[in-house]
């Protein structure tokens, strides 16, 4: 028999105003809004934003629903609706239930570890010409960098060389599509409505679906192979020894190009702010990189020989982690671990800015501090006090591929910069699609040795 005390005294909440609950202090300050309700509120907050809004920041909730009952905690359908398919591509990113699950077991063995890392060589190429470009005190842009870096990354990797002639109409398409999702989602305009940005959306989603229905067309027609992920996902079977349709190809194609990015970028912008910022952290990373790489050219050989890298990584990931937010809707009433009862259609926030910085688990969470991702560190942790990539059977699925990247790009920039604020600014968290920084992060490189 379910506790009912014990379920009012955990979902407890904000009282927010009159008819419009809690929204204006959430749209005004999301990410302080949902830390300031955490920290006083405790682990399941009840929240007044528009539907009944449960935010959850207790990891064995988390694990519930995204691990043990993940069939009763669907996707919002402004994601999994012919609205969001158009937004966001009609591939796996917004698929649900079997057809998830069908598509998913096709997809996996395309992003096994050893497959993704037959494209180290684009990526290493990818930041040598971008490093080539950077001079001694030169000042720049460092968000617009790294995403112009993982764009077009993300184009040759699965497109190949045949997409070298398209690429910049490709790269100005993605970024089209990518403003477009902002104005959509953060603009109190409803969609129908005529905007110069609409217009450009539709242009850039016709150029960028043209270029690979040709791309496919190519590879169809063409007897040698090819090592880009487009082939490989031509090549894909079903469990029923089928293979997708061209159709099908280009949405999982168009949903890659246009979402498998951002996150990546982000990434790599926050850390390097935040090296930028701690200057003993900094040596050591340098120190790591030059005992193990030196001055060659970083390789997956070298991956599992950087730890400390990878504990930067993760802490910055902690810190800002570039999807700041899950939602899920809650099909029935469910129960979770803590003792808390969802009713049906209940909206559940699953925020990683907020869990990752429970003091609980990260004492002094503001702090950055690599030292909490050794190996004994983590194994003190329950699973879901930090979950950047998510989990369970919808856990990204470009996870290997993103960590080798941003491994590889950190180390080949600290091979031969040290990056230095622009003194001025003050840099804080924007949550858009994904968490920037707000009005980007201006900085200046300064050569560490000759590359």
């Amino acid at each position: 028999m379910r506790d009912s005390s014990k379920t009012r005294s955990i979902a407890r909440g904000p009282a927010g105003y009159p008819l419009v609950g809690n929204l204006p202090e959430f749209l005004y300050d999301k990410l302080g809004f949902l830390s300031r309700c955490a920290a006083t509120y405790g682990d399941v907050i009840k929240l007044r934003i528009g539907e009944p809004t449960f935010l959850l920041n207790n990891p064995d909730d988390i694990k519930h629903v995204l691990v043990l009952n993940p069939d009763n905690y669907g996707k919002s359908p402004r994601m999994t609706s012919a609205r969001g398919k158009k937004l966001s591509g009609a591939g796996l990113l917004t698929s649900v239930g079997p057809e998830h699950l069908r598509q998913r077991r096709m997809m996996q063995p395309v992003f096994y570890r050893k497959t993704v890392e037959s494209f180290s060589r684009i990526i290493t190429e990818g930041v040598g010409e971008m490093l080539a470009r950077w001079v001694e005190g030169m000042e720049l842009d460092l968000g617009c960098e790294m995403m112009g870096l993982v764009q077009r990354n993300i184009v040759k990797t699965l497109l190949g060389a045949d997409a070298d002639n398209d690429m910049p109409a490709l790269l100005d398409a993605i970024t089209i599509r990518r403003l477009y999702m902002e104005h959509v989602f953060f603009s109190p305009f409803p969609e129908w409505m005529p905007s110069r940005i609409g217009w450009r959306y539709r242009q850039a989603m016709h150029c960028i679906e043209t270029i690979v229905t040709r791309a496919i067309q190519t590879r169809r027609a063409r007897s040698t192979d090819t090592r880009d992920l487009l082939s490989l996902l031509l090549c894909a079977k079903y469990d029923d020894g089928t293979a997708m349709t061209d159709q099908q190809v280009r949405d999982e194609v168009v949903t890659l190009l246009v979402t498998g990015y951002e996150t990546i970028g982000e990434a790599l912008t926050w850390t390097s702010y935040l090296l930028s910022q701690h200057p003993a952290i900094a040596a050591k990373f340098f120190a790591e990189v030059d005992e193990v790489i030196g001055a060659r050219p970083p390789g997956v050989e070298d991956l599992p020989k950087l730890p400390y890298l990878g504990m930067v990584l993760a802490e910055s990931m902690r810190l800002y982690p570039p999807t700041w937010i899950f939602i899920r809707i809650a099909q029935a009433e469910d129960t979770l671990p803590s003792g808390a009862t969802i009713p049906a259609g209940s909206k559940i926030y699953l925020c990683q800015y907020v869990m990752q910085r429970h003091p609980r688990y990260f004492p002094d969470p503001e702090r950055f501090d690599p030292e909490r991702f050794t190996e004994t560190a983590k194994k003190e942790r329950p699973q879901f006090a930090y979950f950047p990539f998510g989990g369970g059977a919808r856990v990204c699925i470009g996870e290997h591929f993103a960590k080798m990247e941003a491994t590889l790009v950190l180390a080949s920039i600290a091979q031969r910069f040290r990056l230095s604020l622009v003194p001025g600014q003050t840099i804080v968290p924007e949550p858009k699609m994904t968490l920037r920084p707000r009005g980007g992060v201006r900085v200046q490189v300064f050569r560490r040795r000759q590359g």
